[in-house]
């Protein structure tokens, strides 16, 4: 096999229907599990099982084989070995339709030349497949039937102060019912997005909707009056990275401010000749909460704090954003003004 096939893992191939991907789509080692890279616009999936806000899909690809190395971690036997993560193609020396991170773990299936075919099952959140490829949700029961309107004088309902609950715009909303989600529970910015964090205790909450095996809930908490400022952008001037992929050169030497994910501290070379050549950078994921990745260039000094920070720390980084993408990946590049 020479070319990238995701195939479904519980139906043969030839009874399930592709869906071409209109973004990059993160994929990882389960549901909510651990980042192992993303996939290109434009490479066709085919949608496996499903397990709540997540899809199943098998991940076959070639890789550089200078970048890999052997392994006997968790039942695979490949490990990517190339410090920021190594690209996968259709075939040797083709297009690119993925990047796994440094660290990943890959079965290899055979060699040609200086080429390893790879290959593992991996997960894909529901929410940034194309609308084809999302499973339809099950249609509510029909409401039970009206009660009869009571004979007698309607009784009056006294509603306290401060009833109803409002939202921040000041317009009312609905709780549907009140539940208690449990200790460690994992608080995310929507389905199958990042996390922002666990709960230390019990917590009582509004239950607002329910989606694909996600609830959105409503608490009330408090936090400390120096760590609440202003949103980092509005709807009017905010530049997301969808936009930015839509039309390149509109964007081009605005200022931004965006929140990343530090990756790892890596030095420019031919293959990112939007940066001088030795210039630090720093290798980035988002701008969050989409998935995506973002060249940061810094100075030595800026560099040099970058190091000290853990893989997947989240810092929000202002500055001049100097390229939509490089020549040769779909990944913007960012002139930092200020370190977080």
């Amino acid at each position: 096999m020479s070319c990238l096939l995701f195939a479904v893992l519980t139906a043969p191939l030839a009874a399930q229907a592709g869906v071409r991907l209109t973004a990059s789509v993160p994929f990882h080692a389960g549901p909510d599990g651990v980042l192992l890279g993303n996939f290109d616009p434009g490479v066709t999936v085919v949608p496996g099982r499903v397990q709540g806000a997540w899809r199943e899909v098998l991940l076959e690809a070639w890789v550089w084989t200078p970048s890999t190395g052997p392994t006997t971690r968790d039942g695979f036997n490949l490990v990517i070995t190339q410090v920021g993560g190594e690209n996968l193609r259709r075939a040797p020396n083709q297009d690119r339709v993925a990047r796994a991170l440094e660290g990943v773990l890959l079965n290899r299936v055979r060699t040609q030349g200086g080429w390893t075919l790879v290959r593992r099952a991996v997960w894909v959140p529901v929410a940034s497949l194309p609308a084809a490829a999302r499973p339809q949700a099950t249609p509510p029961p029909p409401p039970p039937p009206a009660a009869a309107p009571p004979t007698g004088p309607p009784t009056p309902v006294t509603v306290p102060a401060d009833e109803p609950v409002r939202s921040p715009a000041g317009r009312a909303r609905q709780v549907t019912e009140v539940g208690r989600v449990r200790r460690n529970a994992t608080v995310s910015l929507g389905p199958g997005m990042d996390q922002v964090g666990r709960l230390p205790q019990d917590l009582d909450v509004d239950v607002l909707e329910r989606a694909g095996g996600w609830v959105k809930v409503r608490a009330d908490v408090w936090v400390r009056e120096e760590d609440v400022g202003p949103a980092l952008a509005t709807a009017a001037d905010a530049v997301t990275l969808s936009a930015l992929q839509a039309d390149p050169e509109r964007f081009v030497g605005r200022t931004v401010t965006w929140r990343l994910q530090y990756l790892s501290v890596q030095t420019a070379d031919e293959l990112r000749p939007e940066l001088p050549a030795g210039q630090p950078y720093v290798l980035t994921r988002g701008p969050l909460p989409e998935a995506g990745f973002v060249y940061v260039a810094v100075t030595r000094d800026q560099a040099a704090r970058f190091r000290g920070m853990q893989p997947l720390d989240e810092f929000v980084a202002r500055g001049t954003l100097l390229a939509a993408r490089t020549r040769y990946l779909p990944t913007p590049v960012l002139q930092l003004e200020a370190m977080p």
